[in-house]
């Protein structure tokens, strides 16, 4: 054999020597940047804190939150949980459960106000799912209301200021439930507008007698529904004591704000919203202020919202309304 095929053996073995090695460097490259990437690149979830109770201990609406379980057959919450874990792979089991619970709660503050829109597209995603179901959710609906409970999709053609209906939702939430700082994640940051005064000053009057001749509360399930009425009822109550201690009281500078006792942070919401609505939002910041940088703009993203009652502040008949506590779009709702 000559030197020139040789020469053309050791060049070709070279070569593929030189082909392997680049081979084996670039994997073990590749390897070091997935060893990396998720504590530099990735985001890191924090854990996803235990469920509390639907209702909180004492609350006024633990029979409507019966009536709602009762309406809800485990084969259709299976049914549910499964489409909703198929259709987002990435959302945990505790993530979904969390979405639901606010869902339900969401339900039950339809059957007590007469408008309830929906600040959360997380939440608002498991009720577009559970709408795929049309008999099993048409059920639940006669269950639970005694009449449908619709829901439009959101559009966002339109846009219309709410807070108002914000403010409402904060006050009717917490007295029912209370706050969580997971929940104040889902809907946005509680407490950033205050209850109108002049509808302060209707339900302190006293004038008012119990649930007639007001549009805030749900007029269809009052007259139709004992645990409804029973909820509706202790909140206007609650309300009106909150509203004659607010009066009672001497403004001062500062009043205790407390978001882990529902009892202190409503009395402040309505202190506040009486004696100082202009600088309601500066008073009513919760201890943990640094959750809400990254959350507080959930609360001003369109919504569809809720209306089981028939009653509308515009006098227009429409249940559309949408919202956050910063004003948003009007994309759809519900009505029964």
């Amino acid at each position: 054999m000559n030197t020139s095929i040789w020469i053309l053996i050791i060049c070709f073995i070279l070569v593929d020597l030189w082909i392997i090695a680049l081979f084996v460097f670039k994997r073990s490259l590749r390897n070091i940047n997935s060893q990396r990437l998720p504590k530099e690149n990735k985001p890191r979830r924090g854990k996803t804190p235990d469920l509390p109770p639907i209702v909180k201990a004492g609350s006024p609406a633990s029979e409507l939150a019966g009536r709602l379980e009762a309406a809800l057959p485990y084969t259709y919450q299976n049914m549910l949980k499964q489409r909703v874990m198929s259709e987002h792979p990435d959302m945990s089991e505790p993530e979904y459960e969390w979405r639901w619970q606010e869902l339900k709660r969401f339900f039950i503050l339809c059957a007590v106000l007469d408008r309830v829109p929906m600040f959360s597209k997380d939440v608002d995603e498991v009720w577009h799912e559970m709408l795929m179901y049309t008999y099993e959710y048409q059920q639940f609906s006669e269950r639970f209301l005694g009449r449908m409970l619709h829901h439009a999709p959101n559009t966002g053609s339109e846009h219309v200021p709410i807070p108002n209906e914000r403010a409402w939702f904060d006050t009717v939430y917490v007295q029912l439930f209370g706050w969580h700082e997971y929940s104040a994640k889902l809907w946005g940051a509680f407490f950033r507008v205050p209850l109108p005064r002049e509808e302060l000053k209707d339900y302190g009057s006293g004038h008012f007698a119990g649930n007639h001749g007001q549009k805030r509360f749900n007029a269809w399930t009052y007259e139709s529904m004992p645990a409804a009425r029973t909820a509706i009822d202790a909140v206007i109550h609650d309300l009106q004591d909150r509203i004659r201690a607010a009066e009672a009281e001497q403004p001062r500078n500062r009043k205790l704000v407390n978001f882990r006792n529902s009892d202190v942070l409503l009395a402040a919401a309505v202190y506040y919203a009486w004696n100082a609505p202009e600088q309601f939002s500066d008073h009513m910041i919760p201890d943990e202020r640094e959750l809400y940088k990254s959350s507080s703009s959930s609360s001003c993203t369109a919504a569809s919202a809720c209306g089981s009652g028939g009653g509308s502040d515009s006098g227009s008949g429409s249940s559309c309304s949408s919202g956050s506590s910063c004003g948003s779009s009007c994309g759809g709702g519900c009505s029964s």
